[in-house]
């Protein structure tokens, strides 16, 4: 069974927007986010404390009270960080993907009884991808796509009636996945 869709950016963001949630180098990623944006929000704090007009007689209990302000400062707005992560990588990769003008991709996605084929064109440069079904790991999905991983990082993506594919083939493209892979495509 063969399909032709044009793969754009927004289906590359989607694509980070899964990895984001499920891959352990984001998970890395956001723990060095959150300490570089911890000690930013620290000095932010001990420096809006320093130029407080109230002063205490002691400047060593003055220096403890701008430490103890920009460390609940960091505390409180942790949660926002936390909540920034997602959205501030989604943005430097699209700017990226947009700056790189190899998009949209002409994809065309071929199922095989013994495996997954996808080509792209970008730019006259013609990518093929062959992918055993035994070498898919798991199967996930969003709204509007689903993510075939066959490795951690690495997944051959594929639109939910959109692009040229239409319902009848979404549900041709459903039973073969769940014929392959034994198990519902929901992951």
């Amino acid at each position: 069974m063969t399909f032709t869709y044009q793969m754009t950016v927004e289906d590359a963001v989607s694509f980070e927007r899964e990895l984001i949630h499920h891959t352990e180098e984001h998970k890395r990623r956001r723990k060095v986010w959150m300490k570089y944006m911890r000690a930013i929000l620290i000095a932010i704090g001990y420096l809006g404390t320093l130029f407080f007009p109230y002063r205490p007689e002691s400047t060593a209990l003055h220096i403890l009270i701008a430490v103890i302000v920009g460390f609940l400062f960091a505390l409180l707005l942790t949660p926002l960080l936390n909540d920034l992560y997602e959205p501030y990588i989604l943005r430097l990769n699209r700017r990226f993907l947009q700056k790189s003008q190899t998009w949209p991709k002409e994809t065309t996605l071929q199922l095989y009884e013994t495996h997954v084929e996808v080509h792209s064109v970008t730019a006259n440069i013609h990518r093929t991808t062959q992918v055993p079904w035994e070498s898919i790991k798991r199967v996930n999905e969003d709204e509007t796509y689903r993510f075939l991983y066959y490795e951690e990082d690495e997944a051959i993506i594929i639109p939910k009636a959109k692009q040229g594919i239409s319902q009848a083939e979404q549900r041709e493209i459903d039973r073969i996945l769940e014929d392959h892979l034994s198990s519902s495509p929901n992951g």
